[in-house]
């Protein structure tokens, strides 16, 4: 009988000076890298230190707390609350890409480990103009997305000089958090669905979903991937 290694799923509470931020349902790895993106794409505050203990995260600084008791879940949406607010951000008009789409998502899927042994995770990744930078996995995709931001900021790296790649499809709350952090492109394997188009054209970003060999869907403006998609 052969043994199946399974994607980890745990509630992970990130704490600001002893009051608790969020509870978010996640994978417990990158858990630094989890809350640092996690405040920057939410637009929630700023951070002075962090440190990880077991499945908790400390943080101080200034940061805004969700509702008491909410718990955000691998699958959620845009918040446990049900509301989609306003995003007030217009991201820059200065990336473009080198390469062709589908060669990032390729370089990113063999830059997952958790995937390659579980099948049970998405991921998310940063590539500059030429090629991928930083990957991160999670259960969650939203939380994919907040453990490569967190990443990138830990290294000193500017996520508006990168566009974004996923494993999965495009909704409503991953443009938002990339508009918030001034990420003009995002690339995905998966769909896009209308709310992620209306807020991606709202906000200038360009987005391709169902990348394929020299194939995509694409919303928003073609300047930042002209000649790159047949």
């Amino acid at each position: 009988m052969e043994m199946d290694d399974l994607a980890e799923e745990v509630v992970i509470t990130i704490y600001c000076d002893d009051e608790v931020v969020v509870r978010i349902l996640a994978t417990p790895s990158d858990l630094e890298d989890l809350a640092i993106g996690h405040i920057a794409c939410e637009g929630r505050g700023t951070i002075d230190s962090s440190r990880v203990e077991e499945n908790s995260v400390y943080l101080s600084g200034s940061v805004l707390s969700r509702p008491s008791g909410d718990l955000l879940t691998a699958a959620c949406g845009a918040c446990t609350e049900g509301e989609i607010e306003d995003v007030e951000a217009r991201v820059p008009n200065t990336f473009k890409l080198g390469v062709e789409p589908f060669r990032l998502c390729n370089e990113m899927r063999g830059l997952q480990p958790v995937f390659s042994a579980t099948g049970g995770v998405h991921a998310a990744a940063l590539a500059n103009s030429q090629q991928v930078v930083l990957v991160r996995e999670d259960i969650g995709r939203h939380n994919a997305v907040d453990k490569v931001i967190g990443a990138a900021i830990t290294a000193k790296l500017d996520p508006s000089e990168h566009c974004l790649i996923l494993s999965g499809r495009i909704g409503w709350e991953l443009v938002a958090k990339a508009a918030r952090v001034g990420i003009e492109l995002m690339i995905s394997l998966g769909a896009v669905s209308t709310a992620a188009a209306d807020l991606a054209r709202s906000c200038g970003m360009t987005l391709v979903g169902f990348t394929s060999e020299g194939k995509g869907v694409v919303i928003g403006p073609t300047s930042r991937i002209i000649d790159k998609l047949n």
